[in-house]
């Protein structure tokens, strides 16, 4: 007995230095992610003043986003509470598990030694931010150097032709161009995450020798053409740089949309606009009745004016902060700062302290990647998620001032490769699907369903389950191909 409490007594030291060394650390990342939420939550409160001041919501309003927030800090605080209590319990577990083993003198790791390890953790969460800075030199499109290529330009967008990055690999002039299009919300660099650690959707196109372009939307802050953007613009510059394609290739263009993106591309193709440029359209996880979508239809419905930002020159545009803060508030039971930072310490402990590129890569997009975006586009995106497609297979949005149907794809003749997410629970497999019973019969649509979840093929587009770049069998049993094979097939 004496020696059991001798042994703890040695320990008392060096855990009482570590403990304070979690605590401090602790501290220090809780308020980092506590700042980061907040800061565009007080941005949201200043506008939505401002806005209740010019345009103040009815009395049914108001109550519909009180209940909406009760649900909300309802929803944030039983995550929190669940989180704590898991993380708590297999802490004191593995506390409990070193002081016998100190206090019995049993192999394994001792009192002070569970304690630094912990400690070193906290510490290597709360310097994450340092390794978030570090991978801005490989994340996303480095347009500056010469693996991309400015081809064109339009008032709104540039046009840049992304090189192979694989050795030996050289584009091929006889294969069909293509044309990627980003999200205006989440930025163009989420569809190059890594290229040099093979996890970049847009290489997996161009590494394989595809002519691959990528369509990037001018600072919004600098330019007012992008400021004043209408869908009808989209449309119209869209087909202009599809236009230079046929003319550099000599062969129709394939638009490959994202998110919102792809959503885009289906209204510029339906509208009949592009008819001679593109034949032939690639979805990834685009919400095409966002009516199915509980987690962002489910939101209460603002004026505009509650999502605004005035730049210094007077044009209104949506605020990308407000727009991203409702994506978190999408996802709050595990976006709460303190769940945020439990699950960096797991990741770090179950890492060995060397979560990854990955990771680091993921959090710069997710923390760095926000933009303002034109208000008429945003109002567009928003009218998608409250009114669903109607029974004629008409969308509820139209290009220059003329309906669009989705049953006009077979029409047009175009081919339409369609993916979506298993696990994605903000574009959901109904919502990104809900147009295909519109083609039924009809050889227009390709609908593959990949696992993992809205970024999933963005951020792995090799992976083994489910290769962009080859075939694979889904969980139905069925084989499918992914979007690049899908692409070299157009050719051949």
């Amino acid at each position: 007995m004496y020696q059991s409490a001798s042994a703890v007594l040695k320990e008392i030291p060096g855990v009482a230095t570590n403990w304070w060394r979690y605590n401090i650390a602790l501290a220090r990342a809780i308020n980092r992610e506590r700042t980061e939420f907040m800061d565009s939550g007080l941005i949201a409160a200043q506008i939505a003043l401002q806005a209740a001041r010019q345009n103040p919501l009815s009395v049914w309003e108001t109550l519909e986003v009180i209940e909406h927030s009760e649900e909300l800090v309802t929803r944030g605080l039983l995550g929190t509470r669940e989180k704590l209590s898991s993380f708590a319990f297999d802490q004191a577990e593995e506390a409990l598990r070193a002081f016998l083993n100190t206090a019995l003198n049993r192999e394994g790791e001792s009192l002070s030694g569970f304690m630094q390890r912990e400690a070193d953790v906290m510490e290597a969460v709360a310097n994450f931010h340092e390794q978030v800075e570090k991978i801005k030199d490989e994340f996303g499109f480095q347009f500056g150097t010469r693996d991309y290529e400015l081809v064109h330009e339009t008032e709104a967008f540039q046009l840049y032709q992304v090189l192979p990055v694989k050795p030996g690999v050289k584009v091929r002039d006889d294969l069909k161009p293509m044309i990627l299009v980003p999200p205006y919300m989440l930025g163009v660099h989420i569809l190059s995450f890594l290229p040099y650690e093979n996890k970049s959707y847009a290489h997996a196109f161009a590494n394989e020798g595809i002519p691959t372009y990528v369509r990037v939307v001018k600072d919004i802050m600098e330019h007012e053409a992008v400021q004043i953007m209408t869908p009808d613009d989209d449309c119209t510059q869209t087909r202009e740089l599809c236009a230079k394609l046929v003319e550099k290739h000599g062969q129709k263009v394939t638009l490959n949309g994202t998110c919102q993106g792809g959503y885009i591309c289906l209204m510029n193709i339906l509208s009949g606009t592009l008819t001679d440029v593109c034949d032939s359209l690639i979805t990834n996880v685009a919400p095409i009745d966002g009516t199915h979508s509980n987690a962002i239809s489910g939101m209460p419905t603002m004026h505009h004016d509650f999502m605004t930002a005035t730049l210094p020159n007077g044009s209104k545009v949506a605020n990308g902060y407000l727009l991203s803060l409702g994506m978190r508030f999408v996802a709050i039971d595990r976006e709460s700062p303190l769940v945020k930072v439990l699950d960096q310490a797991s990741l770090h402990k179950a890492t060995e302290l060397n979560p990854g590129k990955t990771v680091a890569a993921l959090f710069r997009w997710l923390l760095k990647e926000r933009t303002h975006l034109p208000l008429a586009i945003a109002n567009m995106s928003s009218q998608t998620f409250r009114e669903p497609i109607a029974e004629d297979g008409t969308l509820p949005v139209s290009l220059y001032g003329k309906p669009l149907n989705v049953k006009d794809l077979a029409k047009l003749n175009v081919k339409w490769y369609q993916n979506y997410a298993l696990k994605d629970d903000l574009v959901t497999p109904p919502c990104a699907t809900a147009a295909n019973k519109f083609l039924e019969g009809t050889d227009v649509i390709e609908s593959v369903p990949f696992p993992g979840g809205h970024v999933a093929i963005l951020t792995s587009p090799y992976n083994k389950r489910s290769p962009v770049n080859g075939t694979f069998t889904g969980k139905d049993g069925t084989e499918y191909r992914g979007p690049v094979k899908f692409q070299l097939e157009l050719t051949s």
